[in-house]
This record gives structure tokens, sequence and C-alpha cells, in this order.
């Protein structure tokens, strides 16, 4: 994929809240920012936008897998799919393709931006589907609204999720109430062995690493004094994925278990991957609020 040009973003607007969505550039949400505490997601500033080599910045949605599938091939109904690897990846592929794509706009006003892509199944992803996202800001934050549907003929599997990079550094502090963490492999991916029961719900203060979570209601920071920031999602986005570097979190709800695709079909169920069946869809919102804590 070559890069693309710098197009214009959409700007929506609610109370102390301000955002910023690029549309070309795989229906990314640019910038969250608040009046009073500042940027909530670490803002794009890049010109260019490469799908092979996209920015560690705002917020971008995951359809229809999200982490990594290894060697970019897995099985589906005794038929093996081989996607296009990733070229930075060893072989593997991760967060799906659709961020990787120019979004529609359906409709902008006010504080809120519609977006849909459709699309056509090829060497990124075998079936064809139809991804929305609702992106509205309100008075408490930022909510993205996600629907994935099938438009194959044959039921295609499928997960979701949203992937923000937040405006964090390691002293903030950060937390969530996740009961049961998995057990990873090398590559920080769950091993098929069950999840363990979480003592504490500190987020740690360290740096490249990539937690996997179940079971959760909340994930929170205190980016500055007199300010709390929490990620919520609706109950379908039952797993969350968590990365940390010295400049920003990802707090990201996720419908299915990283790696979901890479296990066989008994530990699929077990970890929420979904079977859609043609024209079937699967939905959920993810919020990012700001509390005042002063």
């Amino acid at each position: 994929m070559v890069p693309m040009p710098s197009l214009e973003m959409i700007g929506i607007t609610h109370g102390p809240f301000s955002a910023r969505v690029i549309p070309a550039w795989g229906g990314r949400v640019a910038s969250l920012r608040h009046a009073e505490a500042g940027d909530i997601l670490l803002p794009i500033t890049a010109s260019e936008f490469d799908p092979s080599n996209w920015p560690k910045a705002g917020g971008y949605p995951l359809f229809p897998f999200h982490n990594r599938i290894r060697q970019a091939a897995f099985y589906h109904d005794g038929v093996r799919h081989q996607l296009r690897p990733h070229p930075a990846l060893d072989g593997d592929v991760m967060h799906g393709p659709a961020h990787q794509r120019a979004w529609k706009v359906i409709s902008s006003y006010g504080a809120s931006v519609s977006l849909r892509l459709d699309y056509e199944a090829d060497a990124d992803w075998p079936f064809s589907f139809v991804a929305q996202q609702q992106i509205d800001l309100d008075e408490h934050g930022l909510a993205v609204h996600l629907k994935l549907v099938n438009r194959s003929d044959d039921p295609m599997p499928g997960c979701f999720g949203w992937h923000p990079y937040l405006a964090a550094d390691l002293s903030a502090s950060a937390r969530t109430d996740a009961r049961n963490a998995y057990v990873l492999d090398v590559q920080n991916l769950p091993t098929p062995a069950e999840p363990l029961a979480r003592q504490s719900e500190e987020i740690p203060a360290e740096v490249g690493y990539t937690l996997h979570f179940r079971d959760w209601t909340e994930a929170s920071y205190s980016p500055k004094r007199g300010w709390d920031v929490a990620v919520t999602a609706d109950p379908v986005f039952k797993h969350i994925a968590v990365h940390r570097t010295e400049g920003y979190l990802c707090l990201e709800p996720v419908s299915a278990a990283a790696g979901v695709l890479n296990l066989d079909q008994d530990q699929r169920q077990a970890r929420d991957l979904t079977v859609l069946k043609p024209s079937e869809a699967i939905a959920g919102s993810v919020r990012v609020s700001v509390l005042s804590t002063g």
C-alpha cells in the first residue's frame, strides 16, 4: 500500500470537548481534547498516512479482528485462509484492514460524525463486510458506536473493538477492574491456559508491555491532578488489551480474546469469537469519559 495524501479533517464539539476525525485515514479520531483537562487522545500530527505504518496516536476501529494472526493465516470451516502479511511483522498480520482504508462520511453535524466502510473480500480479508462508526461527543466525553455486518454469502468469523492512544505518560496512575488476566506467550499473546484471577487493579507504570484481560467494566487513569479519564464499553466487549509506553496508554475494548483466530474451534467459542451468518451483525459502544475529581 502507498501513502495516502493528507485529507480533510472533520471537527466536532460539545461543551468543553472538541475532536477531529479523518475518514480517509482509516476512520480515525485524530484528536480528543477537553478545555481544562487537555489532550485526552494523543493527537495525530502526521501530514501523511501510510497504511502499513500508521500513526501511534488518535484512536481507530478494529474490524474484523484485532491483534495478531500468526503467519497471516487461519482456518475456518475447514478452509485455510492466507492473508497478505504485514511487511514489518515477520509474516504476521495485525488489527484488521478496516483502519487502513478510507471510510465514507454518511453524516456530519455539530457533535456527531457517522462513517461507513463497504469492504470487498480481498487479500487482506477473505469475506466482504460492512463496518460502521457513529462518533459522538456529549457532556461526558466521546462515544464510538461500532457495528460489523457480514456481507458475504458464507458464515464469517469476526470480532471488533476500538484502539485509543491515550495521552498518559508513566506518571499517570492507571487501573482496571478486570477480574482475570490471560497467561501470555513471548509475543504477548494469550496462551490456551485458563486466565488467572488478578490480585490488584493496578496497571503497571512500565514501558513496552502488552497485557490482556477479560471480565471488566472500567479502565481508568489520572492524567493530571483533579481529573480522571475512564474507558468503558458495552458487555459485548468482554475483553480489554492494555499497552503502555513512555508517551501513551492504550486501553482497547475488544469483543474476543487476542489471537483467537489461531485457536481451535472449542477455544474460539470460549474466547468469544463470533461467527456471523450472512447479513448478521454485531454491535456495541465504547466510551471515553473525562471526570472532574476536584
